[in-house]
């Protein structure tokens, strides 16, 4: 069965528009893509598409900036990552729908204002910190495919130099990914032969976005950047919760 004439005008913008933000910040197009593309088709159709343009991408960062990485820092979330994906796949299989949006549209609402009222202000984390990190950020990328800020809040309060923390970023999102594509599999939500289809149509989309969010990172004041971002953040969060509230 075709996708509606309305998600083939809109699946395209959105993926481009979420991986500008992508090559811009180093994280964050999930932000963007999931909850604008859950406006037009259900979350458990949504994550697994997504997070086969989220593995490319981070694939693509991560082997570009292989040599900047900090593999420390690296290590120390990926054994509560897995435990966090392992229970995320389960509960997306049987979480109601509207909750899951109300809960995604919280969530990234919130990380949006939260990033307003921060306004850059520096902190230090424990080493400790890695361990719920993994564990949340593994279970929010299952469960909603929005694991990046609780794993850039994490690097930036242990990684001072922003290339370093960029590359750092994009190999565990490439671990990330790839071990949730795997479980996406195993629980049989990337059986659709169309997802894989509309994954591989939107690709180019997706490699032309990260190529503008480089080209405009260099531009951008890191102040500028995350108004506009976070900005937009919590006018998507704040427009799914109305959709999702409207559904109760």
């Amino acid at each position: 069965m075709p996708w509606p004439a309305e998600v083939l005008v809109a699946a395209p913008l959105i993926v481009l528009a979420a991986y500008v933000l992508f090559g811009i910040s180093g994280f964050g197009s999930a932000l963007v893509s999931i909850p604008l593309l859950a406006h037009f088709l259900p979350l458990t159709t949504v994550l697994p598409l997504m997070v086969m343009l989220d593995f490319s991408a981070a694939f693509t960062t991560a082997w570009r900036s292989r040599r900047s990485v900090d593999t420390g820092e690296a290590r120390r979330v990926f054994p509560a990552m897995l435990a966090g994906i392992a229970a995320g796949v389960l509960l997306l299989r049987n979480l109601p729908g509207t909750a899951m949006l109300l809960a995604l549209g919280l969530f990234v609402a919130g990380y949006g204002l939260a990033g307003l009222l921060r306004r850059g202000r520096a902190f230090r984390l424990p080493a400790l910190a890695a361990h719920p990190t993994g564990l949340l950020g593994g279970l929010l990328g299952a469960l909603f495919g929005v694991g990046g800020p609780v794993y850039a809040v994490y690097f930036t309060g242990r990684i001072a130099d922003s290339a370093r923390r960029r590359a750092t970023l994009s190999a565990v999102f490439t671990v990330s990914t790839g071990v949730r594509i795997a479980a996406f599999v195993t629980a049989g939500l990337l059986a659709e032969t169309r997802l894989l289809a509309s994954a591989a149509a939107l690709l180019p989309l997706m490699l032309a976005g990260t190529w503008i969010g480089q080209r405009i990172h260099g531009r951008l004041s890191p102040a500028h950047t995350g108004l506009v971002v976070h900005g937009l953040l919590l006018s998507s969060g704040a427009s799914l919760m109305a959709r999702a509230a409207g559904q109760f």
